[in-house]
């Protein structure tokens, strides 16, 4: 595969399809993560979600129209998923 270096790292970055096919599979083996791992990744999203109303909030009172819109289909998105992940463990 071919490398993409951070230029202000000097890091590998990973490239988009390398990027795409770590999250093809993490979703493949996520059936296999112990329950406990599920549980702190939930609680993760959520919190990133709650970051997610804080700069929607931010963007609304300062007017930055462009990001509420994007930030708001986001934030769509992310509860759908919390919401399966949370009938997923029962909580």
């Amino acid at each position: 595969m071919k490398t993409k270096v951070d230029m202000k790292t000097g890091n590998d970055k990973l490239t988009r399809e390398e990027k795409d096919l770590l999250k093809e599979e993490l979703r493949g083996a996520w059936p296999e993560f112990p329950l406990e791992m599920k549980r702190y990744i939930y609680e993760a999203k959520k919190q990133k979600l709650q970051v997610l109303y804080m700069i929607q909030d931010w963007a609304k009172n300062n007017g930055h129209q462009v990001i509420v819109d994007l930030i708001s289909r986001r934030i769509i998105c992310k509860e759908e998923k919390l919401e399966k992940m949370k009938a997923e463990l029962g909580e």
